[in-house]
């Protein structure tokens, strides 16, 4: 049917269904989790949002009983007076076919097990922190970031959020991988999220909820999406 169309509309047509494809696919590759804010990205400037509390990272202990190990799913547990997988936390890791960075459903396999909060008294604490790679002492582009448990080091089974070398984000650092043993920094700034559609409560503050994407503000100005800024969702 194209072929019979004059030029210029076959070439709006063409348009017009390759921006389709691109809005069909979520953001664009640009968007996955893991990936940092980059110069002239779409989402560059944009607003973002402070949660109502601050959220915290847990571990659905489905390995070892009591022990953080690699059968362990880990999630950003957004409402942190939860002690369960509640709708719309993020998954650090993978589970199953759903893929890390993606938010939790109310189908969802996982929903409604037990999270172990790290930093308890029987639990190690665990943060994101950067692997200088430069040198400089300072956050830079270059610079992968990890969900480090016992922070300062790089141990086996913390969580890539950027990717390393090969190793995707999402993966667990294993005992005989590079980045293994290498010091860590502690990383400047906040988890807060873009209100994709902008619904707000009585109070005039911001509904985290289905579709929005939680960010790593790394620097000032904060609660703006700036270069150097992680994507912790997809």
């Amino acid at each position: 049917m194209m072929r019979n169309l004059p030029f210029g509309r076959t070439a709006l047509l063409v348009l017009v269904l390759a921006l389709a494809a691109t809005s069909a696919s979520g953001n664009g590759d640009q968007f996955h989790y893991g990936s940092k804010v980059m110069v002239n990205d779409m989402d560059e400037s944009r607003a973002l949002s402070p949660f109502y509390m601050g959220p915290e990272f847990a571990f659905w202990d489905g390995g070892i009983v009591g022990v953080f190990d690699r059968e362990d799913v880990v999630y950003i547990n957004i409402d942190p007076t939860s002690d369960v997988v509640g709708e719309n936390d993020i998954r650090l890791t993978p589970f199953g076919d759903l893929p890390a960075g993606s938010q939790v459903a109310k189908a969802d396999n996982d929903i409604g097990k037990p999270l172990t909060k790290f930093g308890t008294t029987t639990t190690p604490r665990a943060e994101l922190r950067f692997l200088d790679t430069g040198g400089d002492r300072a956050y830079n582009l270059d610079d992968p970031i990890y969900l480090n448990v016992v922070p300062g080091e790089i141990n086996s089974n913390d969580v890539r959020i950027t990717n390393y070398k090969g190793f995707p984000a999402g993966s667990r650092v294993n005992d005989t991988d590079p980045d293994n043993g290498l010091k860590t920094s502690t990383l400047p700034g906040m988890l807060s999220f873009f209100n994709t559609n902008g619904n707000i409560n009585n109070g005039g503050y911001a509904i985290y909820d289905r579709g929005d994407i939680v960010y790593m503000d790394t620097q000032f100005p904060f609660y703006v999406v700036t270069i150097n800024d992680v994507r912790m969702s997809i």
